[in-house]
C-alpha cells in the first residue's frame, strides 16, 4: 500500500532494490534510479521489446506488500500490438507501464542490461570415472515364427550371455521404441543402463554419447555442469538467479511463504523445476544437444531446497524439533519431478545431515574430504545460513549458523548482489581516509579523487559482499571504527567522508558525482551492525564446534560457495569471521557443493560414500545447544595476529611503509619477526600452552577452546622489552590487554582475548585503571 504521501513502493527482483516512487511514474525510468539496469535499445518507443518484465501477484509478506497487475497501468495500443505480434504473454514492457500502486516486478535475465556474475564455475579435480549409467554394444537373435518370446525376452537373453547382465527390468520408455530400435539396427543395437538394473534407452547399430546433470540449488543461485559421462569432461556450464528470490530472500521467508499462501509451496516448486529445466536447455544447446539426452542427474542443496524441489512443505523445518521429511539420499525418475530429460532419466539427490544441514554441505565434505585428512580442518560454506564441519579422520562435526543474506550484499544500504557495477574491492588510505575501490567490470583500480570524470563501467552502482567485509575492515583498521563497530566521532574533523547525524555515523565510499545512481553510495551504522551480528553468528557456530573438539587452533581452513571466493582471507580474519590461521594455509574452494554433485554424478560408489559420511558426520544443534550463544561484537574476537603493529598510528592512521609512503596495495605492517599471515611469533616454543589470566592463579576446570591469542600477546610484549602479566608498569590487573608490538605499537584485544569470557564482564562498572568499560579495548 503506498505511504501517507500517497507514493508507491517498487520492489525489483532479483536485485532486490526498492524505493518509494511518485503515482504514475515511468517503470523503466523508476528500476534505473534505483540502479536496476533494464536492456532497451530502442529508447523507450516500444519496437525493440527488450525491457520486459513480469509483474508477480499476490501478498509478500517481507516486503509488505500486495502486488497486482492492476497496480501499473493497462497496456495501450502500441504495447498490446507488440505483445501479441511477437507472442507474449505474462510479461510488459517496462518502457511503457506507469507505476499506480505498490508492485512487485521481476526483471528476467535476459532483460538485465548488467547480467548476473556467479562466481560457480567447475574446478579441476581428479575423478574416477565410474557413473551410474553407461552404454553397451549387444547382437540381439532375429525374430523367429519358431521361436515364441518376446522382443525384450530376447535381448535380456543377449545381455545375459555378451555382458552377464541378469535380473534386468526395463523402463516402460525404452520398452515403447525397443522392436523399433532392434529392426532398423538390423537387430543389433546399443543399450543404455541405469546401475545395471534398468535398460533406459535402446538405440539402433553402434552409438556413443551419455550425458549427465550435476546441479546446485543454492538459495540465492542455481548452477547446472553438463557431463560426459563417459569421459567426465564438463561440457557446459550454465547458472541463474534462483526464481524463488520473489518469494523471499532468505530460507525462513519462503518457509513462511509456503505457511501463509494456500498455493504457496507449490508455486516455489513449479519455479525451481522450472529453473532447472531452463537451464538443462541452456546447457546442452551450447553442445548441439538437447535435455533429452541427460539421462542422470545428481542435485544438492540446503534442506529447504531439498524439500521444495521433492515438492516437500518445509514448514517443520521452520522451527524446532527442525525435523526432516527425509535424511536418506533419494532416487527418483526425472519425470517424476517434471524435469524435462530423457523420458527414462533418473535423479539422484545426495542425503542430508540434520534439519539445517542438506545435502549441498554433504556435497562440499565430499568434495573437500577432511574426514580423510590428520590435520584439524575448518570448511565453512558461507551464504544466507553458514554450515561449517571441523575435524579429521578421526572425528567430524557440523553445524549451522544463521548469518543472514548481510554477507551477500543484503539487508545492507546501498548492498546487491555481486553483479557488474557492484563495488568488490576496497583499500582505504589511513592517513586520509580516502578510498580506492574496484568495481565488478572494470578491471583498474578506482581512485577516490573527484576531479576525473569516470567511464560508464567504473561507476559503481552498490556494494556487493566482498566489498562490505573489506570496506568494514579498512575503516577498522584506519581507526575510524572503534572495535566495538561504532564510528569515531573525532574522524568526522579529519575527512568529510565521516559524517554524523547525531549519534550515529557513516563513511561516504563514493560521492552522488561519481556514482551510477546519482545517490551517494554510503556504509552507515547500521550497515556495520548488521556485518557485526552476521560474523558473530558464524563465530559463535566455529567457536562451539573448536569446543566440541577440545581445540585451540585450526590448521587449515577452507572457504566454499560463490561468497567464499570473492572474500579476502586477511579481512575476514581481521573482523573475526574466521579463527587465525596461516593466511597460506586458507584456501577459497569456489562451488564446492558443485563439484561434489558432479564428483557424485561420475562415480556411483562416491553416493555411497556420501551416504557414509552423512551418517558418519556428528551433528551439533546451534539453536537448543545451551553453550551456544551470540559473543559481544568487536572485530578482533580471535586474536591479534591480524592487526596491524600499530592500531592508531600518531596521525592517527595506519604505520607507513619503509619508505615512508602509504603502501598502495592496501596492504597493512605486521609486528616484526612475524610470519606471513601476521602471527607475532606463532612457531615459538610455547603455542598451544594454556592461557591463564595475568597476575592470578588458572582457576578453570579446562581449557577454554578459542584462547590461542595469548602466546601472540605475550610473545610481542616480550618482543618489545615487556613482561607479560606484569602487574607493576606494565599492564593492568584488571580491564583490556594489551600488548606492545615490536614497533612499540599498542595491540589491543580486549580482555584476555576471550570474547565468551568477557561477555557478563561487559555490564561491569568502568574499570578504574583506564576510565573505560571492560572489553571495549579503548586507549586511556
Amino acid at each position: 500500500m503506498a505511504d501517507e504521501s500517497g507514493r508507491p513502493q517498487l520492489v525489483l527482483m532479483p536485485s532486490g532494490r526498492r524505493g518509494r516512487l511518485d503515482p504514475g511514474a515511468n517503470l523503466l525510468e523508476a528500476a534505473r534510479g534505483l540502479g536496476v539496469e533494464i536492456e532497451s535499445i530502442c529508447g523507450g518507443r516500444q519496437t525493440c521489446g527488450k525491457c520486459q518484465v513480469i509483474v508477480e501477484t499476490g501478498r509478500y509478506a517481507k516486503h509488505a506488500i500486495d502486488s497486482d497487475e492492476s497496480h501499473l497501468s493497462p497496456p495501450e495500443q502500441t504495447e498490446r500490438s507488440y505483445l501479441s505480434e511477437h507472442g507474449i504473454t505474462g510479461r510488459r514492457l517496462a518502457c511503457a507501464a506507469r507505476v499506480l500502486d505498490d508492485v512487485l516486478i521481476t526483471v528476467p535475465e535476459e532483460s538485465q542490461a548488467r547480467k548476473q556474475v556467479i562466481a560457480k564455475a567447475a574446478t579441476e579435480r581428479a575423478i574416477e570415472v565410474d557413473p551410474a549409467v553407461r552404454q553397451v554394444y549387444v547382437e540381439v537373435p532375429p525374430a523367429h515364427v519358431d521361436d515364441a518370446r518376446g522382443d525384450w525376452q530376447r535381448l535380456q537373453a543377449a545381455l545375459a550371455e555378451a555382458w552377464k547382465l541378469s535380473g534386468l527390468a526395463v523402463d516402460p520408455e525404452a520398452l515403447r521404441g525397443l522392436q523399433h530400435a532392434l529392426r532398423k539396427g538390423r537387430w543389433a543395437v546399443t543399450v543404455t543402463l541405469w546401475k545395471d538394473q534398468v535398460v533406459q534407452r535402446v538405440e539402433p547399430g553402434y552409438a556413443e554419447g551419455v550425458h549427465g546433470l550435476a546441479v546446485d540449488i543454492g538459495t540465492t543461485t542455481v548452477v547446472a555442469h553438463l557431463c560426459d559421462l563417459r569421459t567426465g569432461a564438463v561440457l557446459a556450464t550454465e547458472s541463474m538467479m534462483n526464481p524463488q528470490v520473489r518469494y523471499g530472500e532468505d530460507l525462513m521467508s519462503r518457509v513462511s511463504y509456503g505457511m501463509s499462501e494456500p498455493q504457496g509451496v507449490e508455486r516455489m516448486h513449479r519455479a525451481i523445476v522450472r529453473a532447472v529445466n531452463e537451464l538443462a536447455v541452456k546447457a546442452t544447446e551450447r553442445v548441439g544437444l538437447t535435455p533429452a539426452s541427460i539421462l542422470d542427474a545428481v542435485l544438492v542443496g540446503n534442506t529447504i531446497m531439498h524439500h521444495l524441489l521433492l515438492g516437500i512443505d518445509p514448514v517443520e523445518l521452520g522451527g524446532t524439533p527442525f525435523a526432516l521429511a527425509t535424511s536418506d539420499p533419494v532416487d527418483r525418475k526425472a519425470r517424476e519431478l517434471g524435469l524435462d530429460f530423457h523420458p527414462a532419466g533418473r535423479v539422484h539427490l545426495l542425503p542430508c545431515i540434520a534439519g539445517h544441514v542438506g545435502a549441498d554441505h554433504t556435497a562440499v565434505l565430499l568434495a573437500e574430504s577432511p574426514h580423510l585428512q590428520d590435520e584439524q580442518m575448518l570448511v565453512i560454506d558461507v551464504g544466507t545460513n553458514a554450515e561449517m564441519s571441523l575435524g579429521n579422520r578421526r572425528g567430524l562435526l557440523c553445524a549451522s549458523s544463521p548469518t543472514g543474506p548481510a554477507f551477500e550484499g543484503a539487508q545492507i544500504t546501498h548492498g546487491q548482489r555481486a553483479a557488474p557495477g557492484a563495488i568488490e574491492r576496497v583499500r582505504i588510505d589511513p592517513l586520509s581516509l580516502e578510498p580506492r575501490i574496484r568495481v565488478i567490470g572494470h578491471e583498474a583500480w578506482i581512485e577516490g579523487a573527484e576531479n576525473e570524470p569516470l567511464p560508464p563501467s567504473a561507476r559503481a552502482t552498490g556494494i556487493c559482499g566482498s566489498g562490505i567485509i573489506e570496506v568494514v575492515a579498512e575503516l577498522y583498521l584506519a581507526g575510524a571504527l572503534r572495535p566495538d563497530g561504532r564510528f569515531e566521532e573525532s574522524f568526522a574533523a579529519r575527512s568529510p567522508r565521516v559524517r554524523f547525524a547525531g549519534r550515529s555515523g557513516e563513511y561516504v565510499l563514493v560521492s552522488a558525482e561519481q556514482s551510477a545512481t546519482g545517490a551517494p553510495i554510503v556504509v552507515t551504522q547500521s550497515d556495520v551492525r548488521a556485518i557485526q551480528l552476521a560474523k558473530a553468528a558464524l563465530y559463535a557456530g566455529v567457536k562451539l564446534l573448536m569446543a566440541r573438539t577440545e581445540i585451540r587452533a585450526v590448521e587449515r581452513i577452507v572457504l566454499a560457495g560463490a561468497f567464499g571466493s570473492y572474500i579476502d582471507p586477511r579481512h575476514a580474519m581481521i573482523l573475526g569471521m574466521i579463527p587465525d590461521c596461516a593466511l597460506d594455509r586458507v584456501h577459497a574452494v569456489g562451488n564446492a557443493a558443485g563439484d561434489g554433485a558432479r564428483i557424485a554424478l561420475l562415480n556411483l560408489s562416491q553416493r555411497a560414500e556420501a551416504e557414509r559420511l552423512a551418517r558418519w558426520t556428528r551433528h551439533v544443534q546451534t539453536a537448543t545447544d545451551p553453550s551456544f550463544r551470540m559473543p559481544p561484537m568487536p572485530f578482533r574476537t580471535w586474536t591479534t595476529s591480524c592487526r596491524p603493529g600499530r592500531r592508531r598510528p600518531p596521525n592517527p592512521g595506519r604505520a607507513p611503509t619503509a619508505e615512508g609512503e602509504p603502501n598502495p596495495e592496501g596492504d597493512h605492517e605486521r609486528p616484526t619477526g612475524s610470519d606471513d599471515a601476521g602471527n607475532a611469533g606463532a612457531d615459538g616454543p610455547d603455542e598451544g600452552r594454556p592461557v591463564r589470566r595475568p597476575g592470578r592463579p588458572d582457576r578453570r576446570r579446562r581449557p577454554r577452546a578459542a584462547a590461542p591469542g595469548h602466546d601472540a600477546l605475550r610473545r610481542a610484549d616480550e618482543s618489545a622489552g615487556g613482561r607479560y602479566g606484569r602487574r607493576r608498569g606494565g599492564l593492568p590487573r584488571r580491564g583490556p590487554v594489551r600488548a606492545r608490538s615490536a614497533d612499540g605499537g599498542q595491540i589491543d584485544e580486549g580482555r584476555h582475548g576471550d570474547p565468551a569470557s568477557q561477555a557478563g564482564r561487559d555490564r561491569r562498572a568502568p574499570d578504574r585503571h583506564d576510565g573505560h568499560r571492560h572489553g571495549q579495548g579503548r586507549h586511556p
